[in-house]
């Protein structure tokens, strides 16, 4: 591969990786601060913490049991125990997972206790969105209960739990698994889902310190086409007081702007207000639209005419156009997107010079013309270093 292309996608792979690796500090596997919102009670005599509950069958009584020792092993913050305590939940769990109603009435049964303890690890998505590690042991048993109910299709105790829990603000880890288990558990819940998003983006507390769970929800924003959070997406981004919110805000965004091209070039060019105090991000989110697509074309075409996007926001524009602007990553909700593959590029950057040739003999951009030819030169050199290398 010759050099300009690797150039090219050196920067793009370093720049997504920049972006989401910041917004993922999770080298130690610990919980950032912040992210264990609810105080330990003091250590508890292992006396039973789940009340007669006929849901439970008396087949069940390993994991009952294994509940009841497992807060008390979590509050006395032992780190070898607590692995040793969440292997063997695990291994009960999945050794259930054939006819998981008996777990899945367990494990409501304790949520309903209200009883909490931490597990000393991080708030860690893995492949499928699911927990690789939790922060407390009821988003542990929050993130089982979610998966138990989708995989038996036995879903109304956990949504009638997680909605609950998104009926106050009680925990932003608690919110973000229970804001999955809905989206995963309700195909009709985009609206419910967004709504609840922008009600976590607005809650005072959780803005001041926001939790890895929290800024992992952002990913319901996606999922939900949640347009109406993009207003507090630029003020996180404009304002900077917060770097752990802005970064989330601006993945948030460029995520939307890939998975919903139209929508979010449509709103930016109906409200010229929204990021105008950041006009470069405003740019590369623009340029996500395809111009393959006639509608997102002609959204693309206004954007450049308008009279409030000046020169130094054209020129971030056009340069976004040869990027991908895809985020490789584990989201709660959203499905993995793997990395462009160098066909994929050259298909894009194809459609991209046709359109480049377009704008040329476009009279509404005469006065861009030496911008768009430049563009065009260099598009068609990484296009032919991708025929070459392949």
């Amino acid at each position: 591969m010759k050099p300009r292309l690797f150039a090219v996608i050196a920067a793009i792979v370093l720049l997504a990786g920049w972006l989401w690796f910041g917004l993922r500090d999770r080298h130690s596997g610990q919980a950032p601060a912040g992210s264990q919102e609810k105080q330990a009670a003091p250590p508890v005599a292992a006396e039973s913490v789940i009340k007669d509950n006929p849901a439970i069958s008396p087949e069940e009584p390993q994991l009952v049991r294994l509940l009841n020792q497992a807060l008390v092993t979590f509050r006395a913050r032992d780190a070898a125990e607590i692995d040793r305590t969440l292997a063997q939940l695990n291994e009960t769990l999945a050794a259930n997972r054939r006819d998981p109603g008996a777990s899945i009435a367990a494990i409501v049964a304790f949520l309903r206790t209200g009883k909490d303890a931490p597990t000393g690890k991080g708030f860690v998505v893995k492949q499928g969105g699911v927990l690789a590690e939790a922060t407390t042991l009821r988003v542990y048993l929050m993130d089982w209960l979610g998966q138990l109910a989708r995989e038996s299709g036995d879903s109304a105790a956990a949504l009638q739990m997680a909605r609950e829990i998104l009926g106050s603000f009680q925990s932003a880890d608690e919110w973000a698994i229970s804001l999955r288990n809905v989206a995963w558990l309700d195909p009709a819940s985009r609206g419910y889902l967004g709504e609840r998003a922008v009600a976590m983006l607005a809650h005072p507390a959780w803005q001041q310190r926001p939790t890895t769970g929290m800024l992992e929800a952002f990913d319901i924003i996606v999922h939900a086409e949640a347009l109406s959070a993009v207003p507090a997406l630029d003020d996180f981004i404009s304002r900077g007081n917060n770097p752990s919110l802005a970064r989330a805000s601006g993945v948030a965004l460029h995520r939307l702007a890939g998975e919903s091209p139209l929508a979010l070039a449509s709103l930016l060019n109906a409200r010229p207000e929204l990021l105008s105090a950041i006009p470069l991000e405003r740019a590369g989110l623009m340029a996500q639209a395809d111009p393959g697509e006639p509608e997102q074309l002609r959204q693309m075409e206004a954007y450049l005419l308008r009279p409030d996007v000046d020169a130094r926001e054209r020129e971030k524009f056009l340069r976004s156009l040869i990027q991908s602007g895809t985020f490789v990553s584990h989201n709660l909700v959203t499905p993995y997107r793997p990395p462009e593959t160098p066909t994929e590029a050259r298909a894009r950057l194809e459609v991209l010079t046709r359109t480049l040739n377009g704008w040329l003999r476009d009279p509404r951009f005469g006065a861009l013309t030496g911008e768009l030819t430049g563009l065009g030169v260099t598009v068609n050199e990484i296009v032919d270093e991708i025929s070459a290398d392949e």
